[in-house]
């Protein structure tokens, strides 16, 4: 969760009705506006840290007071607050950088955070995880994941670098399968566009192929990136008879860009899902809502191919929620991760990074989507030795369908 805050102004008068420490509910956000400037704490039992500071200019635009309340909208999310006299006492205590104060970070996080919560071997593996001796971050890592692996969730996430990277703690074939699309070895001729995350292809008689591996991150920001998907989408879509969506390979993204790829496809104004966000104590309260605007020209027209697998999750998910009940459109391949999201960022006091999944995801039938994966209308399974013989069950598949 992120709040933007604008720079290079000390005199904000629309953060005045704002002023003050605000505690969120549920999502571990501490929110301090005091004269011109907005800290935002993350909090959880084992520690608070100052996530990010800056200028409040503009903090009218995000966050509105409801009564007695704050209320903060941000890319569909909403977060509710309420004020507090001061800031947590952990907010004034240096963080623990240690092994031990990072795994106990991790531990707090995920029990105060994780949705749908625990599984029954949780405190059993806390007991048995020691704490490596400091410096040893590959021990480390393997302890992190020693945690967090049973709880197969493909958006549970650590990120032990700079280079800007998630790694997954669920693995499986989608990071073959996105190396042989950009390799060239199943797609030969394909393009590759939006720094390395966007892959489209010809496949001749109308038919036009588009593969994420990631949605989002196509250029330096998000209004950069949101038009390079806007301009390959609307390319391959031109003269387009039928279309492959390749979703596979894509467990990274951001949410506001996989309902702009549905944007092309809606007919009329659509609430894909609604969410609710995890409290402490498990239950859960409203955050928001994932709405499609229509384009004004109307949907693409032509038959669409949706291919899913295991590496299908996060905001490429939602997507497939969200495409799946429209008419003219297949799903193919394999069910997809179960986990329609994106994690809640957690620092660690060692500055690494932790995604937790942290939302429920409701579509208009009442289907809770947490856990829940979709299953293809038409099962093409892609393995390993699929990708050694240079063969995609998935995509053969897609070609049947649409030569009729």
């Amino acid at each position: 969760m992120a709040l933007i805050t604008a720079a290079c102004s000390t005199a904000v008068r629309e953060a005045e009705p704002f002023v003050g420490v605000w505690v969120s509910e549920g999502w571990g956000i501490v929110l301090h506006i005091h004269g011109g400037d907005a800290d935002i704490y993350e909090v959880s039992s084992a520690r608070c840290v100052l996530a990010s500071a800056g200028s409040a200019r503009n903090i009218d635009d995000m966050v509105a007071l409801d009564g007695e309340r704050l209320v903060l909208t941000d890319a569909g999310r909403v977060v509710r607050f309420d004020r507090v006299t001061e800031l947590p006492a952990a907010c004034t205590f240096e963080p623990d950088p240690s092994p031990a104060g990072v795994l106990d970070v991790v531990v707090a996080s995920i029990e105060e955070h994780y949705h749908p919560g625990v599984d029954p071997g949780w405190t059993e593996r806390i007991a048995t995880v020691v704490p490596p001796p400091e410096g040893d971050d590959a021990a480390l890592a393997a302890a992190v994941e020693t945690l967090l692996t049973p709880l197969a969730d493909a958006q549970i996430a650590l990120q032990t670098g700079s280079d800007g990277l998630w790694s997954p703690v669920s693995g499986g074939v989608a990071e073959d399968l996105a190396a042989a699309l950009t390799g060239g070895t199943l797609l030969p001729g394909a393009t590759i566009a939006g720094d390395g995350g966007l892959v489209t292809a010809d496949l001749g008689d109308g038919v036009r192929y588009l593969g994420f591996l990631r949605i989002g991150g196509f250029a330096g920001s998000s209004d950069d990136s949101q038009r390079v998907l806007a301009a390959v989408l609307d390319h391959s879509l031109e003269e387009a008879t039928a279309l492959v969506i390749d979703l596979r390979s894509t467990t990274a993204g951001s949410e506001t860009e996989a309902l702009l790829v549905a944007t092309r496809f809606m007919p009329t104004r659509t609430v894909v899902a609604t969410t609710e966000a995890r409290l402490s104590d498990g239950s859960t309260v409203p955050a928001g809502e994932a709405v499609v605007n229509p384009m004004p020209g109307g949907p693409f027209p032509g038959s669409v191919v949706v291919l899913v697998g295991p590496g299908t999750s996060g905001p490429a998910e939602l997507l497939v929620l969200a495409l799946a009940p429209l008419p003219g459109v297949t799903i193919v391949g394999e069910p997809t991760a179960g986990s329609p999201r994106s994690p809640l960022v957690r620092t660690l006091p060692n500055g690494w990074l932790l995604g937790v999944p942290n939302t429920e995801v409701i579509t208009p039938d009442g289907m809770r989507h947490a856990g829940a994966p979709v299953v293809p209308d038409v099962t093409a399974a892609l393995g390993a030795d699929d990708l050694a013989a240079g063969r995609d069950p998935g995509l053969e598949a897609a070609r049947s369908l649409l030569a009729g």
